[in-house]
């Protein structure tokens, strides 16, 4: 899923491969060698490394890593063993660094037997130092739990109550919105402890894992990061006929389809599963399927086992033709792009269909065996979602709403009345008050993006610094659309004041939306005193829908520089921003103050 990616797809193969540290390091040099350019539209990163333990190998291939993951990073690592000094010192050269993200890496070898050893000590130190790194940066940081140690040969081993003390505590005491937990037993267990610990490389490098597991805990890592940062799966579109359950339903019957959770019906389940679980954490739903659509409805309402119900389905396609027209529509039907979209689905011939007409979607090769296909999901790094937004929880009942709008729509008389009887409310509010959710709509609206500036949170506030950052928030009768747009407005000499980032979702198109937006935009930049409002559509391979928006808003173009086009609209005219008939815009701060006389 890195279809933006400017770097070689062979160099990228080769390091989604790469299973020893002798492999991983060469891409990591040949990386460093070609030094091609991220692309413009990938998230830019400041990634600080700390650690109990030697990571200079971590630190090398790092680069490579995220960006095999579409993300671009500069590279801090700390000294060995220095991660409580880097953290707690605002002075340290981490703090200098001014990291977007930290990684602490800690192992249970150096905290178990070094100088914190008990369990109070250790989360205390813990605690206290990523507590100060989020007073003093504002950074997100990853913190791996203590993994587990070769003495755990029970569960009743000194070792492993150790662990499980340290592990709840810090589970129990970290919990800012901006601290991740990165937990690397389940890695410990898929290698094995034969192929993970070995006494020789602690003792002679300060490496708790044989050499050749860094691939692997690199992964884990980058995964994390792109997890927080720009999380690659939000959209799965599934197949139902032997990859949903087992059987063909327009065949076999609802009764006789394979969802025995004792036999091989419950690899099925699995599967579902898996997707129930992505849905919790704001992943869509959706269903392709050559079937008659009575015979599906049927198996969801009478199959009781089903872990998944019909109505978790933010679109369905259930009809006989390809299974690429089927997508066409559910990405039409959702306003969502290809970017982010999985397709699921046993035939290898309807795999290969899908994936000639959308080459940027990701439709991984599912196993004949339905016991292998959630395991070979969860390799791929794919679903790792780290920050999850009320708007992302919140997605699928948002679609549901969106039908009851297009059914309001239908039985209208004309589309004014319809908007009349949406009884729109917008809210709109400081960057401040909706972190995440801000930093979550900058890094994956490619559509309704005028700029495609993919900010950091340091960059963000620098940017509103003079001018101002507001979130839009949508309500009607029929439910709450979330926070749908984000604005940043700089002045730009005495006279001006230009749109810096304006990004929207496409759920709300179409109802008066933007001209709500500009109407506040304006108000706001003649309060900072402000004679013009620019605006400027840089273009991209993805944001043609927004090419005419200035002008359609009654922009004039004044400029061209490079990919970027420069509209003004002059605020001397009294009627510039006037409020929108059928959108009530509310502040959730006190009114706009008027701009000072000299």
């Amino acid at each position: 899923m890195a279809a933006g990616s400017t770097e070689s797809p062979t160099l990228m193969a080769r390091y989604a491969a790469a299973r020893t540290l002798q492999e991983l390091i060469a891409c990591a040099r040949e990386h460093e060698i070609a030094g091609i350019a991220a692309s413009p539209a990938w998230p830019q990163i400041r990634l600080a490394l700390t650690a109990n333990y030697s990571t200079q190998f971590l630190a090398r291939a790092f680069p490579v890593a995220l960006a095999a993951r579409d993300i671009a990073a500069q590279l801090y690592e700390s000294p060995y063993n220095q991660w409580r000094a880097e953290l707690l010192d605002p002075a340290s050269p981490l703090h200098a660094f001014a990291p977007t993200h930290i990684v602490v890496a800690l192992t249970s070898i150096e905290l178990a037997y070094g100088s914190l050893r008990g369990v109070d000590a250790v989360v205390e130190s813990v605690t206290a130092a990523v507590e100060a790194a989020l007073k003093t940066t504002e950074a997100y940081i990853f913190v791996t739990l203590p993994e587990p140690l070769a003495d755990e040969v029970g569960d009743n081993s000194p070792a492993y109550a150790w662990r499980m003390g340290v592990c709840s505590r810090l589970r129990a005491s970290l919990t800012s919105s901006r601290v991740m937990l990165v937990d690397l037993e389940p890695l410990v267990r898929s290698a094995g402890a034969q192929a993970w610990f070995d006494d020789r490389f602690y003792d002679t490098a300060k490496l708790p894992f044989h050499p050749d597991r860094t691939p692997a805990v690199l992964g884990v890592l980058a995964d994390a990061i792109a997890g927080a940062v720009a999380p690659r799966c939000k959209l799965v579109i599934v197949d139902l006929d032997n990859t949903l359950w087992g059987g063909i339903v327009g065949d076999d019957g609802y009764a006789a389809l394979d969802l025995d959770p004792a036999g091989s019906g419950r690899h099925f389940l699995r599967l579902q599963s898996f997707l129930a679980g992505l849905r919790d954490k704001g992943v869509v739903l959706a269903i392709a399927s050559k079937n008659d659509p009575a015979a599906v409805k049927e198996a969801f309402a009478k199959r009781g086992e089903m872990m998944l119900r019909f109505d978790d389905f933010a679109a369905a396609e259930i009809h006989w033709e390809p299974k690429s027209a089927s997508v066409a529509r559910i990405l039409e039907r959702l306003a969502l792009s290809t970017a982010g979209v999985v397709f699921l689905d046993d035939n290898p011939v309807e795999r290969a269909e899908v994936r000639q007409r959308f080459p940027d979607i990701a439709v991984p090769e599912l196993p004949d065996d339905p016991a292998q296909r959630v395991p070979m999901l969860l390799r791929t790094g794919w679903f790792d979602r780290r920050l999850v937004t009320n708007e992302s929880l919140d997605r699928n009942r948002m679609y549901a709403d969106n039908a009851r709008r297009e059914e309001a729509l239908r039985e209208a008389g004309d589309y004014q009345q319809f908007l009349r009887g949406l009884q729109m409310v917008m809210v709109t509010g400081a960057l401040e008050e909706a972190r995440e959710r801000t930093i979550e709509l900058i890094h994956k609206t490619n559509q309704f993006n005028l700029t495609t500036r993919r900010y950091n949170w340091a960059e963000l506030s620098a940017a509103t610094r003079g001018g101002f950052g507001r979130f839009y928030r949508l309500k009607d009768k029929f439910g709450d659309n979330g926070i749908i747009s984000v604005a940043v407005v700089v002045r730009d000499g005495a006279d001006d004041a230009r749109i810096d980032l304006w990004l929207m979702s496409c759920r709300v198109l179409g109802r008066k939306v933007e001209e709500t937006i500009l109407a506040d935009m304006v108000a706001r930049a003649r309060a900072l005193g402000a004679r013009r409002l620019v605006g400027e559509y840089s273009a991209t391979a993805k944001n043609d829908l927004v090419r005419e928006l200035y002008p359609r808003l009654g922009f004039t173009e004044i400029g061209r520089k490079g990919a970027s086009v420069f509209y003004a609209l002059p605020l001397d005219d009294a009627r510039r921003g006037e409020g929108v008939e059928f959108i009530e815009l509310l502040q959730s701060h006190p009114p706009i103050a008027e701009p000072a006389v000299a």
